[in-house]
């Protein structure tokens, strides 16, 4: 056989034909999507809440975003569930602002200002916040929280949050802080102030 008709059997049977190869993966693409579309309400919720379980290994955002909007309200109601595990309600937290929209947006808000939230909460709320808001909005939200909080180690994972996300905007009111608190309460601050002489690291 020479090397013509050799070439012509290859490029009938498909091969080296990168077009045609990369067929069968986009066609599994297409249909993964399809099929998380095609779930069901209750296969939704079944679904948060097996990749809230998944702690060995952590569930990528694209799976959750793949789930939609629909995820939202399986995920506040982990949020909102005073028997759930403080570090499950964060991971909640943390899918809600991969997801975004306006309920998970005023979600985060609220359960990072809350005082009878415990510290893993608050401070999965705030990183979340980070995500979702611009760097003024932020430093509008997480001010008061840094300033307010009643928990000194809460105030630091706002300074931390703010920090990392606005320096431009925010390391004065963080310095000021860290001088505000005492003296054994001060080096909680000590990451904050030393992201915000880094110059942060706004996404």
């Amino acid at each position: 056989m020479n090397a013509l008709s050799l070439a012509l059997l290859l490029a009938l049977a498909g091969l080296g034909t990168p077009a045609r190869n990369a067929g069968p993966a986009a066609a599994g693409t297409a249909s993964g999507a399809a099929s998380t579309s095609s779930l069901t309400d209750v296969q939704v919720d079944q679904r948060v809440r097996a990749y809230l379980g998944a702690i060995d290994q952590p569930v990528s955002a694209d799976r959750w975003r793949a789930l939609g909007p629909r995820a939202v309200t399986s995920l506040e109601a982990v949020v909102r569930d005073p028997q759930a595990l403080p570090s499950r309600r964060g991971r909640a937290l943390e899918a809600l602002s991969l997801l975004g929209g306006a309920r998970a947006k005023a979600l985060l808000l609220e359960s990072a200002r809350s005082e009878s939230e415990p510290f893993n909460v608050r401070a999965s709320a705030m990183r979340g916040a980070a995500r979702l808001f611009s760097a003024r909005t932020l430093v509008k939200e997480l001010r008061p929280v840094m300033q307010g909080a009643q928990d000194a180690t809460v105030r630091a994972a706002a300074a931390e949050v703010l920090a990392e996300h606005a320096p431009s905007s925010a390391c004065q009111a963080v310095a000021a802080q860290a001088a505000r608190e005492s003296p054994h309460r001060r080096a909680q601050f000590t990451r904050a102030l030393e992201s915000c002489s880094q110059g942060g690291s706004a996404p």
